[in-house]
C-alpha cells in the first residue's frame, strides 16, 4: 500500500519559507500508531491525515506532531486545503476534526480563505521560572487559552520579540501546564498590526515557524486591544509567514493567506 504524501509550506508566497506541514491522503483507515510513526518519520511540526467521508468535498482530518496527536493545527489545515483545492481541482472543501470541529476553505483569487475557530483568553499567572526560561523580564500582559493550553505573553517591542533566545530544557522543567507559549507585540509600522513567535517544547516543537492556531487566539486578543475586526499579522520566526485576519463573529475567524506545494510523493507500507 502507498499513501499519497505531500509537504506544503503554509502562510507564505515563497517555497522554503512559512511553516511546512505533511499531508497524507488516506484511501483506507490506518491506526494511531502508524499515523504517529509517519509523523515522526516526516519530522515536521505537524502532519495532517485526511480520510474520506460520505461527501465528496469533505474529509476527516487528524493532526500529529512527531510525538503526540493534537486537536487542531492551523497551518496543517491550510496545507490540506492547498493540496485538495489544487490537486483535485475543487473550489471549496471542508474538514472535520476528531473533536467534530468543521473547518471550511475556498479559493479566493490567488489566496486561500480558510475559517478557523476563534478562542478567548483569561488572565493568567505564569511561573517566574517559565518567563526566565524565555528571557522575558517585564511582560505587559499574560493571558491563557484553556481550549488549546496556550499562554499569550505580550512584550514591549518587536526588537525584544526577535531577540528572545529561550532555554527549552529549562522551560520544560518549569511547567507541564502549557502546550504552547506565544509571545506577541503591537506593530509600530504600517505593514502589520501585530507580530508574534510561538514556542511549543512541551509537545516536541521548540519554535513553530508560523502558527494558525496561535492566531485563532491572537486575533481575539488584538482585536479587543486595537478595536479592529480585520488585521494583518506576521510571525517573525526564521522562516516567517503572514496572515490576513477577519473576525466573523464571537466564535469564528477567517484567515486569508497562501501556501506552496514543495514535495509530492508517497509512503510505501
Amino acid at each position: 500500500m502507498q499513501i499519497r504524501t505531500f509537504i506544503i509550506d503554509s502562510f507564505t508566497d515563497q517555497k522554503f519559507s512559512g511553516n511546512p506541514a505533511g499531508v497524507c491522503l488516506l484511501d483506507v483507515e490506518i491506526n494511531n500508531e502508524l499515523m504517529q510513526s509517519i509523523a515522526a518519520e516526516l519530522n515536521l511540526s505537524e502532519t495532517a491525515f485526511l480520510g474520506p467521508t460520505d461527501q465528496l468535498d469533505q474529509f476527516s482530518i487528524r493532526y500529529f506532531t512527531p510525538t503526540v496527536e493534537v486537536d487542531f493545527c492551523g497551518h496543517a489545515s491550510l496545507a490540506s486545503a492547498k493540496m485538495v483545492l489544487d490537486t483535485m481541482d475543487m473550489e471549496k472543501v471542508s474538514f472535520i476534526t476528531e473533536k467534530n470541529l468543521k473547518i471550511t476553505a475556498q479559493k479566493s483569487e490567488e489566496f486561500i480563505e480558510i475559517n478557523f475557530p476563534l478562542y478567548p483568553t483569561r488572565p493568567y499567572e505564569m511561573e517566574v521560572e517559565v518567563l526566565d526560561a524565555f528571557g522575558i523580564s517585564n511582560p505587559i500582559e499574560i493571558e491563557f487559552c484553556s481550549e488549546l493550553g496556550m499562554a499569550v505573553v505580550e512584550v514591549a517591542s518587536k526588537e525584544e520579540l526577535i531577540q528572545l533566545t529561550p532555554d527549552y530544557s529549562k522551560a520544560i522543567k518549569a511547567t507541564q501546564e502549557l502546550n504552547e507559549l506565544v509571545v506577541t507585540t503591537r506593530s509600530l509600522d504600517s505593514a502589520y498590526d501585530f507580530y508574534s513567535r510561538c514556542f511549543c517544547p512541551w509537545i516536541g516543537i521548540n519554535e513553530d515557524p508560523v502558527t494558525g492556531a496561535a492566531h485563532s487566539v491572537l486575533a481575539k486578543y488584538w482585536s479587543e486591544k486595537l478595536g479592529k475586526k480585520e488585521m494583518a499579522a506576521f510571525q517573525v520566526s526564521k522562516r516567517g509567514g503572514f496572515l490576513f485576519l477577519r473576525i466573523l463573529d464571537n466564535h469564528n475567524l477567517q484567515v486569508r493567506s497562501k501556501a506552496q506545494i514543495v514535495l509530492v510523493g508517497g509512503i510505501q507500507l
